[in-house]
């Protein structure tokens, strides 16, 4: 469904603020969203409780939504994000 993300430009780490301004969500629907997997998890950036999402992952996911992609369609996005993962570094 999607292709791997290619490093054209730098990434970018949002933290929960930013991603909560997107999304246009609450706090406790975004933790919701992510355990449904309808949103990708946050990425520990060190430290106890330091987390942050990966700017591109969010920007997908909202274009998803706004193409009114099924629940079902953006869980395989959100899946194939987070495997995407491992393939960035």
């Amino acid at each position: 469904m999607t292709e791997v993300f290619q490093l054209n430009s730098p990434l970018k780490i949002q933290r929960q603020r930013e991603v909560l301004e997107q999304y246009g969500f609450k706090k406790s629907t975004l933790y919701t969203r992510i355990k449904e997997g309808l949103v990708p998890p946050p990425i520990s950036l060190g430290g106890l409780r330091a987390v942050g999402w990966i700017e591109h992952e969010t920007q997908l996911v909202i274009a998803a939504m706004c193409a009114g992609k099924s629940q079902d369609e953006i869980k395989q996005l959100v899946a194939e994000l987070v495997a995407q993962r491992s393939q960035l570094g």
